[in-house]
């Protein structure tokens, strides 16, 4: 089984809400998916819904309580999916000294004139990717932020896009359909002429005749 542990930074729920509820509906033996929502992605989603009245900040706050009870509730639990909600409280006992001890002297200054917000995503990051290691916890950040981006290079924070986790996912959580998938590519391009553009991209000619139908499962056609 494959491990995965996701911190969600407020991006991530704006820019890939729908793919955070298709994860979190991961019945697959093939996956563990632990998500970590840090104190500053709950208070952001909650000045994003009330200062810029942002829908897809107020549907991922319903989304996340939604989930977390469900998730705590002995009928819908699942050992596949794990929810960590991250207590303010928490907080208060990560020292920014750490952060700065991290991040390198050169970066003392920038680090020390963000505002409380960003200090308090960097503290929760630092704990759980650099304070906090294990050979089953090994944390990722994804966020579609710049600046956030950046921070993560800073302190050395492990960083992805929505995209990049969505394909990891995508190719664990149904390795059947990838596979079937992957050969049906190779057969395509093993009969095919493989020819380039003149911009410099590659496509595969192939005969009509020898034309190849993507596998399909068991069922029974619709008719009218």
């Amino acid at each position: 089984m494959n491990v995965y542990n996701f911190i969600l930074e407020a991006s991530s729920f704006e820019k890939g809400l729908g793919n955070i509820k298709r994860w979190c509906e991961n019945k697959s033996d093939n996956v563990k998916l632990r998500i970590y929502i840090p104190t500053y992605t709950l208070r952001e989603l909650d000045f994003q819904r009330y200062k810029f009245k942002s829908f897809m900040a107020r549907e991922s706050l319903k989304f996340i309580e939604y989930i977390e009870d469900r998730n705590s509730s002995p009928k819908y639990h699942s050992d596949s999916l794990e929810i960590i909600i991250e207590l303010p409280d928490f907080l208060d006992l990560v020292l920014w000294r750490e952060v700065l001890e991290i991040a390198g002297e050169e970066h003392e200054e920038k680090l020390n004139k963000l505002p409380r917000r960003l200090k308090n995503l960097l503290k929760s990051c630092v704990h759980l990717c650099h304070l906090h290691v294990s050979d089953d916890y090994k944390w990722i950040l994804i966020s579609e932020d710049n600046q956030v981006k950046e921070l993560a290079r800073i302190c050395k924070i492990p960083i992805i896009s929505i995209v990049d986790a969505d394909s990891a996912l995508a190719r664990d959580m149904n390795k059947k359909s990838f596979k079937m998938s992957e050969n049906f590519n190779k057969q395509i391009i093993k009969n095919g002429v493989a020819e380039e553009t003149k911009q410099g991209k590659k496509i595969v000619k192939t005969n009509f005749d020898n034309t190849v139908y993507a596998s399909r499962g068991n069922g029974v056609l619709w008719a009218p």
